[in-house]
């Protein structure tokens, strides 16, 4: 009785395994590291304050390479500030950032992004400030420049991208600039640097609002 219960058993058990369908594994999707699209757009917000005359004169430049789940940004800028009541002092000079940002969306066909990133920046400027002092001597006037200045400094970059109508997005980047470094200072201590801002602060924070148009290079 018990060797029949036995064989009952594992017949039982053999059909119970065996009769169950195989589980298909999905397979995985390749990766692909081809570049897809290529959005290129400009700076909304420097570009309104140079229209509404705000003293500063800025200009800048997107373009992002996507490339599987990454987009690799350049920005290319030029500036020109004035400031002072009692002083003159002009800044005016060019800027580049670099980096690479990972996309959290997964739809690629959306264009859609949502980003974190970071930038290797690098700004090439001059600048001169004019004043007016009385030593004891009657009135003088004073010119201190610096005719080749560099800054470097490194970016933390969080955006956002979303589609308008065709091909056309817009969005945002909120920026925490860092690790700044500035070389050719002499008597005269640089106020502003192009593509940074004001020097008051070893780190700063930015942002900035961009209208882009999306080409892409595969349906």
């Amino acid at each position: 009785m018990l060797k029949y219960i036995f064989s009952i058993s594992t017949l039982a058990w053999s059909l119970l395994v065996f009769g169950q369908p195989a589980q298909q594994q999905k397979p995985k999707e390749p990766v692909d590291f081809r570049p897809y699209e290529i959005k290129i757009g400009v700076n909304a917000i420097r570009s309104g304050r140079t229209a509404f005359g705000s003293g500063l004169t800025s200009h800048e430049v997107e373009a992002a390479l996507a490339v599987h789940r990454y987009n690799v940004v350049v920005d290319f800028g030029v500036e020109e500030n004035q400031r002072g009541a009692s002083f003159d002092y002009q800044n005016k000079g060019g800027y580049y950032r670099v980096g690479i940002d990972r996309n959290f969306t997964k739809d690629k066909e959306s264009g859609n992004v949502l980003s974190l990133g970071l930038r290797y920046a690098r700004a090439s400027f001059e600048d001169r400030m004019t004043f007016t002092s009385d030593q004891g001597f009657g009135e003088q006037t004073y010119t201190l420049e610096n005719d080749d200045l560099t800054a470097r400094w490194l970016e933390v970059a969080f955006g956002l991208r979303g589609k308008v109508v065709s091909n056309l997005y817009m969005g945002f980047t909120m920026r925490w600039q860092f690790a700044r470094k500035i070389n050719g200072e002499g008597e005269l201590k640089t106020y502003d640097i192009p593509g940074f801002g004001k020097t008051k602060r070893q780190n700063s924070t930015a942002f900035d609002y961009y209208l882009m148009w999306r080409i892409p290079f595969r349906d």
